[in-house]
């Protein structure tokens, strides 16, 4: 994933703007539909920085106590680190849509509650 906080613009060429900030997916690595929805995503994320991370795992917490609490078994949660929030199911996706390649365009569109779900729907099927 890089070299962590000590990257800068001048390690990645052409980049003007903040660096890209990774993208935590935190999953239930037994129930098999949700390991295909993670794959589907992590096959679409070109730029690589989608990490998915399984809850059963002991690190989680460390990564992101944010999470204490939570009832992380019942659906793909997703964790952004620049402002340590957390959101479940089709919440996660206007976060987490500019990260995958050919659905950028539908992170604006996720917002509303209802197409977020329906687009939630959409790549569940696919996976």
């Amino acid at each position: 994933m890089g070299k962590g906080a000590s990257e800068g613009a001048s390690d990645f060429p052409g980049l003007t703007g903040p660096l890209p900030s990774p993208y935590l997916l935190i999953y239930d690595a037994e129930d098999g539909e949700c390991r295909r929805l993670v794959d589907w995503i992590q096959k679409r994320d070109r730029s690589g920085l989608v990490v998915a991370f399984p809850f059963q795992n002991t690190e989680l917490l460390h990564v992101a106590p944010e999470l204490a609490g939570l009832i992380l078994d019942r659906g793909l949660h997703g964790f952004d680190p620049r402002t340590r929030t957390v959101h479940a199911g089709a919440a996660l996706l206007p976060s987490l849509l500019p990260h995958l390649q050919g659905w950028r365009w539908l992170a604006w569109l996720a917002r509303v509650p209802l197409m977020g779900r329906v687009i939630f729907a959409v790549m569940r099927r696919r996976a």
